[in-house]
């Protein structure tokens, strides 16, 4: 009694970007060419235009990839003409809500500039490429823009955000969406933040603190120059001459710290004389 023995084999589906095999349905497809001439012939030319390429399948196999520009003949039985333009196009991502690292909900929108790069894998792989793009896009920005906080409040703090950080942020963004739509055959050139700002419901509070800030940092700068500006007096009045006690030199800085940080009007008294 003879043996049979199995042999697994492992079967690796190939989807060449050239013409692959012109089996199929070509025999019927040419006795229904020669039987309808001459309409058949006319209907089988077709052009291919600048910056196009275009996946011909018969009866549902691909079979022909034409990416020169110019005019074909292909049988028009049981022929399908899919045409992929390779101009570059982009996507003007909407406002979206995103919460950023801090947890402060953000207006995000963006710009994606794209070309298709593989043509079998869009007219055959996708069923909608664009669409697909798109998705991913929107995708890729939430998950990108969830990582990094808008701004830092400290000063001191020198880690990346929003806000400063722009173009590392872009390039993080062209990464990832790259990667996430290869399988689309398509190629992201630019991923650009379009609008960032604080959700409508938080920006009147994030309003006032940037303006506490501001006032704060004025005050600083003003009170620095005022310490310069008073301690530079008693050393001008000393190299002159006057001859001052501790406690004078202290009423000339305080007054003049008086002075310049005040907002309103003032009229210090100055006693540079002993009695």
């Amino acid at each position: 009694m003879a043996s049979s023995s199995v042999h697994d084999e492992e079967v690796e589906l190939v989807f060449p970007d050239d013409p692959g095999d012109h089996a199929g349905c070509s025999v019927p497809a040419t006795i229904c060419c020669l039987l309808t001439m001459p309409f058949s012939c006319l209907a089988s030319f077709f052009v291919v235009n600048v910056n196009e390429e275009v996946v011909v399948l018969n009866c549902g196999k691909y079979t022909d990839l034409y990416t020169e520009p110019g005019c074909y003949f292909k049988n028009c039985w049981g022929r399908e003409l899919r045409r992929v333009s390779k101009q570059k196009t982009s996507i003007n991502l909407p406002n979206v809500k995103i919460l950023d690292a801090n947890g402060n909900p953000l207006h995000v929108s963006g710009i994606v500039v794209y070309s298709f790069e593989r043509t079998k894998r869009v007219a055959i792989d996708m069923l909608n490429a664009a669409n697909y793009v798109e998705n991913q896009s929107l995708a890729v920005l939430k998950q990108i823009v969830s990582r990094y906080p808008y701004e830092h409040w400290d000063e001191g703090d020198h880690e990346d955000c929003l806000k400063t950080s722009g173009e590392k942020i872009q390039n993080e963004l062209v990464r990832a969406l790259q990667k996430q739509v290869a399988v689309a055959g398509a190629k992201i050139h630019t991923f650009q933040l379009n609008e960032i700002s604080y959700s409508p419901e938080i920006a009147q509070g994030m309003l006032k603190r940037q303006q506490a800030e501001a006032l704060v940092s004025a005050r600083k700068t003003i009170v620095e120059g005022a310490i310069e500006i008073s301690t530079g007096a008693v050393r001008e009045l000393e190299k002159r001459g006057v001859k001052m006690a501790a406690e004078e030199k202290s009423k000339i800085v305080s007054n003049l710290l008086t002075v310049i940080c005040a907002e309103g009007h003032v009229q210090p008294t100055l006693n540079l004389g002993s009695q």
